[in-house]
């Protein structure tokens, strides 16, 4: 019962293109960061982290626009953007599960054990609102700014 590393690499792509972003100069209106840019200093397969993007970008999360100057780039702010929406857009946690991804089972009558897998679908979800792009960009700022020992 685990996040698949999809979530795990959505929000690190999304903490480095914030940050590419805001290498740009501020006068430009719209900066696009190219997938490859976001891939190579993330460390994150291109072809995963597209699909990943195509995925946000249908979740209305980040937009993208194509040639030379394109790429993809926030639709939001980093405080409006919460990681359940991500995730959200991304997978079902306990999606094994019939009575969670459906609403109901071949068992819903007679299984003890439904409503657990309901509420830990809940706690996730309501745990995973309650953090914002934003706070994830702040803690790795501050990761970073942590000198080696």
């Amino acid at each position: 019962m685990s996040l698949t590393i999809k979530s795990c690499y959505a929000l690190r792509g999304l903490y480095e293109l914030y940050k590419l972003q805001n290498q740009q100069t501020q006068d430009e209106e719209k900066i696009f960061v190219s997938i490859y840019n976001i891939s190579e200093n993330t460390e994150i397969p291109n072809e995963f982290l597209a699909k990943i993007f195509s995925e946000l970008k249908k979740a209305g999360i980040v937009d993208s626009g194509r040639g030379k100057f394109g790429g993809f780039n926030l639709t939001k702010n980093p405080e409006e953007i919460k990681l359940s929406e991500i995730v959200e857009a991304l997978e079902v946690p306990l999606n094994s599960y019939d009575c969670v991804t459906k609403g109901d089972c071949p068992n819903q009558d007679t299984c003890p054990a439904d409503f657990v897998w309901k509420r830990v679908q809940r706690a996730i979800f309501d745990e995973l609102s309650k953090i914002t792009l934003k706070d994830i960009i702040e803690y790795g700022e501050r990761k970073g700014n942590v000198s080696p020992i």
